[in-house]
């Protein structure tokens, strides 16, 4: 991150692991696709409260490093050893037990949708 020049990100915490946007990515990726939503919206609230509401700006330290906020690191479990996984544009920070259980249940899921999908034809 202190390659890139990052001076902070934005962490939330959605299906046991804390993910970490730039600021300017939260913004596009993030809220951007509920900007325009019906904030009394079931679909549109879930998501409010699910992804939003515990959203956090943490800033990145001369060295690269963050602080997680006590509030996502209890939600995601973190304790003592974490798995740091940079997917993309982003960041994700798991427990190592909870990462690997969400890993093999992907890896089915992957497995059963790839062979799920028509074969592509010839010519």
């Amino acid at each position: 991150m202190a390659e890139a020049k990052v001076d902070e990100l934005v962490l939330t915490c959605v299906d046991g692991g804390v993910r970490a946007f730039t600021p300017e990515d939260f913004a596009t990726r993030i809220e951007g696709p509920y900007a325009d939503a019906d904030p009394f919206d079931p679909e549109a609230q879930a998501y409010f409260y699910a992804v939003l509401a515990d959203a956090e700006t943490c800033k990145v330290d001369g060295q690269g490093r963050i602080r997680i906020p006590i509030r996502l690191r209890e939600q995601a479990g973190l304790v003592k050893e974490v798995r740091v996984l940079s997917i993309l544009r982003w960041l994700e920070i798991w427990n190592p037990s909870n990462f690997a259980a969400v890993q093999a249940q992907s890896r089915q899921d992957y497995r059963r949708n790839r062979s799920q999908r028509p074969v592509a034809k010839e010519g």
